[in-house]
């Protein structure tokens, strides 16, 4: 018999490698630095505004305010593990547990009672008695809008990296004409001016796409890649559920699931 004793969700984790991804980075910006010999080198505010400001209008042009939003507010994922579905596995046994003994009442109270969304639908649908199909229907759709929503939220970070190398370009092509349009001029100045705007521009664009943009995109893909799979086994519970399925072989069907995926229990808050 399965153990009844609610598991409490877990406070989510810090991710380590995304905090050593920073540290290494700004290691490998200042050994960059030193190389020149004086970090003010590498500040241009031209070249910056060139590139920085492209990747904001292009922001602007690309995206909807609230898809910018949503982005934004997704940053801290990149540092937060929403540890395990081990209390999700818990309320799900429970209800089983109800259902398997005819408790049908008591079950439609605990399955109401059921913090995770997702899970509480699929349980109150496997209460209702639904047919398998229409709940199946319901929970990946579900699971679609939630990969259509996070996606999103990633593509920003996935688009703004492609172009941000580009503004670089904008950025040398722009210190080429002023150097080209000095030359005549003999002035040394307004020319060592004109390449620090070329190259640093490239610099910049480089930084913001391999560093910053692309790095946050692939974190965020890979979280939703790790919760569609965790709303997958929660969903292969609900349907075991639904098919009238023992408490205890659902508990080890889920586990099975769990031990496959890698995840370790890992997945959706």
């Amino acid at each position: 018999m399965p153990s009844t004793r609610t598991a409490r969700p877990s406070a989510p984790r810090v991710i380590l490698t995304s905090v050593l991804g920073i540290v290494t980075s700004i290691a490998l910006l200042t050994f960059v630095v030193s190389i020149g010999g004086d970090a003010r080198f590498f500040l241009n505010v031209e070249g910056l505004a060139i590139v920085v400001g492209g990747v904001f209008c292009v922001a602007l042009l690309a995206f909807r305010g609230d898809e910018l939003r949503a982005a934004v507010g997704a940053l801290s994922n990149i540092f937060r593990d929403h540890s395990t579905i081990d209390a999700d596995v818990q309320q799900l046994l429970e209800v089983a547990r109800l259902l398997h003994g005819r408790q049908i009442q008591a079950a439609d109270e605990k399955a109401r009672a059921v913090r995770n969304h997702f899970l509480r639908l699929g349980l109150q649908l496997v209460v209702d008695a639904a047919p398998l199909e229409d709940l199946m229907h319901v929970m990946n759709w579900r699971i679609q809008k939630f990969v259509e929503n996070e996606s999103a939220k990633s593509r920003v970070f996935r688009t703004l990296s492609s172009f941000a190398p580009a503004f670089g370009l904008l950025g040398t092509l722009a210190g080429m004409v002023g150097m080209l349009k000095n030359l005549g001029a003999g002035d040394i100045g307004l020319i060592g001016a004109s390449m620090a705007v070329a190259m640093l521009a490239t610099l910049y664009g480089l930084i913001l796409a391999n560093l910053v943009f692309k790095p946050i995109a692939i974190k965020l893909e890979q979280r939703t890649a790790r919760r569609v799979a965790m709303l997958n086994v929660l969903l292969d519970g609900v349907v075991l559920t639904h098919l009238g399925r023992s408490p205890s072989m659902i508990q080890d069907m889920l586990a099975s699931y769990l031990q496959e995926s890698g995840e370790g229990g890992h997945g959706d808050d």
